[in-house]
């Protein structure tokens, strides 16, 4: 298994985590029922409550769902972003698909499994209070998906904020009537589609919540929330873990599945919809640099203390847990290399979506489809083509003036799904350069010359891929023999300097990578190392007057840092902090700001236009909206394309 963090993180005392977070909790005044929390985790004084989003703003029409496997997998992985939003007072439903019971009464233990799933809802009702500091009183009622019904909680303080609970059998309940892994035998069901394969809830006989259900009822059940909230940005889970680093739960990734299948769903029945999606990373974020500053830490361990007084299982000597508060990971960083100067693209629901500008003005988006599966939320614009990722099969994909190309894996064939989302630059003599963080990780490229493709992947040098060792695995159980991969992290940044040439640069969790073209139109070749210890992907460069520039955070504060070059063979400088860099963007790439005030959520990060005179970003309501700049400022942000 690879190393845990690579540098070092305080630890409390090894006391009993729920009695250590009860005392925390009553400090927080969650005892008579009201959560105070304030944006330091300062529980000395209460917070102003937040209020709804101001009418005509970003936030008021933004709509937030979450769907997600156990009811702390939005606390442990999704957070801060989910407690931001919430404070911006958009409306929020969190569907939990599994029960989360695991082997609760089990001998020899000794607990009720009912009274424990009940517990687990009631640590969740208590910690979206405390974020929301009001009191945590609900209101529950059942609502109807189809056939099936569902319990639903409302927070009457702020009756914008939903809970929802399916209650499957958690995937390690090996009482269930599936056994082991129900979500993801159920998911898996994709073609008999069998109505005798389900799954019964965890519920009690005769309560009106104990149903059988088969995929098509848990995709009708989502479809059907989805119908009815219309959520404008869904939150899921990591439907392709990377193997390179701990292994996730399978019910997160069978979750992710059902999340990203029931999208498509609905906005094939509503093209006219856009509902863009979020997806983390989950267990394996524990490998990886601490990349959430103090504050943040400080407000998510709070939040989650909230929760774990409900739940018995969670322990303070268990070792992870404590290394969830201090992270949040996008699966796919969206990047900002999504716009050309009369074009601006996303991906909404696995499809491509384009807003062009023709006369000077804006005009709608348009749908210019899918390669034949869902794309990763992030994509590239470069030269004539759009290149993104295919995530069913791990494929690069190039949208041009010919529709959808497959660029191929760039992995052998026992590699699948492992590969990241591409970057690209065109050097000084139009060569096409696209580079992508492969599944053995390492990195992989290729080329476009005069409209014609190379003709395979091949693979930098400078990478050295035994970084990453996991042991053999278990009798039964696959590749006997220990196995080595790179530590490339995904978040690559190519630049084209003043000479012409490519530029690119990657992140492990120990170096920052530097390759260089040795003359435009020629393979990059590696240059060295850069003077960064433990960057935290993903990466921006720039170039401006010869300057070039390497913009990434800092483990453990999360302050954005940057080392420069002047000139062709000018030395690196050492790491600097970035003078007004954008913050409130953790998890994607830095920004160099001031930016100007957005009232909501962005998704993703803005990217300026190429003639530098523009600002483009995507609203959580599912707009674009542009920022004119004029003399080094930038104006207020305005929605674009209608």
């Amino acid at each position: 298994m690879s190393p845990e963090p690579l540098i070092p993180r305080p630890r409390l005392p090894g006391v009993d985590r729920r009695l250590f977070l009860i005392g925390t909790l009553g400090a927080a005044g969650v005892g008579s029922g009201l959560g105070f929390l304030s944006d330091t985790g300062d529980t000395s004084r209460p917070e102003r409550r937040p209020r709804r989003g101001r009418p005509g703003t970003v936030a008021a029409r933004s709509r937030f769902m979450q769907i997600v496997a156990h009811e702390d997998d939005d606390l442990l992985f999704m957070t801060p972003d989910l407690r931001e939003t919430l404070r911006a007072g958009s409306p929020h439903l969190t569907a939990y698909l599994s029960a989360g019971e695991s082997k609760a009464g089990i001998p020899p233990d000794t607990h009720d499994v009912n009274a424990y799933t009940a517990e687990r809802e009631t640590g969740l009702r208590t910690a979206y209070a405390l974020m929301l500091g009001v009191r945590n009183t609900w209101e529950r009622r059942t609502i109807e998906a189809g056939p099936l019904r569902i319990e639903s909680w409302t927070l009457v303080g702020s009756p914008q904020v939903q809970l929802v609970f399916l209650r499957l059998p958690d995937g390690r309940d090996p009482r269930a009537n599936l056994s082991w892994h129900t979500l993801s035998k159920l998911w898996a069901d994709t073609h008999t589609h069998r109505p005798e394969l389900c799954g019964w809830t965890q519920a009690p006989l005769g309560s009106p919540f104990r149903q059988c259900l088969s995929r098509e009822d848990v995709l009708t059940a989502l479809v059907g929330l989805i119908e009815r909230f219309q959520p404008t940005v869904v939150r899921a889970q990591d439907v392709a873990p990377d193997k390179r680093y701990s292994p996730d739960h399978p019910d997160h990734i069978a979750a992710a599945h059902f999340a990203g299948e029931a999208i498509r769903r609905y906005t094939a029945r509503h093209p006219e919809r856009f509902v863009l999606q979020v997806d983390y990373r989950d267990y394996n974020i524990r490998n990886l640099a601490v990349n959430l500053g103090d504050a943040d830490r400080r407000l998510k361990q709070l939040i989650f203390s909230a929760y774990t007084a409900h739940d018995y299982r969670i322990n303070y000597e268990n070792p992870h847990w404590d290394a969830y508060e201090a992270r949040m990971v996008y699966r796919w960083p969206r990047g900002t290399g999504f716009a050309t100067a009369d074009s601006v693209f996303a991906v909404e629901a696995g499809r491509l979506v384009a807003w062009r500008r023709s006369g000077g003005r804006w005009e709608a988006p348009v749908s210019l489809g899918d390669p034949g599966g869902a794309l990763a939320p992030a994509v590239v614009a470069a030269g004539p083509v759009v290149l993104g990722l295919r995530i069913d099969t791990g494929e690069i994909v190039a949208y041009g003036p010919e529709g959808w190309q497959s660029l191929g894996r760039p992995d052998p064939g026992h590699v699948r799904n492992q590969a990241g989302t591409p970057v690209a630059a065109t050097d000084g003599s139009g060569v096409l350069g696209v580079f992508v963080r492969n599944g053995r990780g390492g990195v992989s490229a290729r080329f476009l010359d005069n409209g014609v493709w190379s003709r395979h992947w091949s693979d930098l040098p400078g990478v050295d891929l035994r970084q990453v060792v996991l042991p053999p695995a278990k009798a039964g159980h696959g590749d006997h023999h220990a196995q080595c991969y790179g530590d490339v992290q995904d978040g690559l940044a190519a630049v084209v300097a003043a000479d012409g040439r490519i530029e690119l640069f990657a992140a492990t969790r120990a170096k920052l990578l530097w390759w260089r073209q040795p003359t435009p139109g020629k393979p990059p070749a590696f240059a060295g190392t850069l003077p960064v210890a433990v960057p935290v992907a993903p990466l921006t460069a720039e170039q401006s007057g010869g300057r070039v520039r390497v913009l990434f955070r800092e483990a453990w504060t999360g302050r954005v840092r940057a080392v420069s070059r002047m000139g062709v063979a000018g030395p690196w400088s050492a790491p600097a902090p970035v003078a007004a860099a954008a913050g409130g963007l953790d998890g994607e790439p830095p920004v160099a700001g001031p930016l100007p005030p957005f009232e909501g959520r962005m998704v993703g990060v803005p990217a300026l236009l190429p003639e530098g005179t523009e600002l483009c970003v995507l609203g959580a309501d599912g707009r674009l909206y542009g920022a004119s700049r004029s003399g080094g400022a930038h104006a207020a942000w305005q929605a674009l394309g209608g």
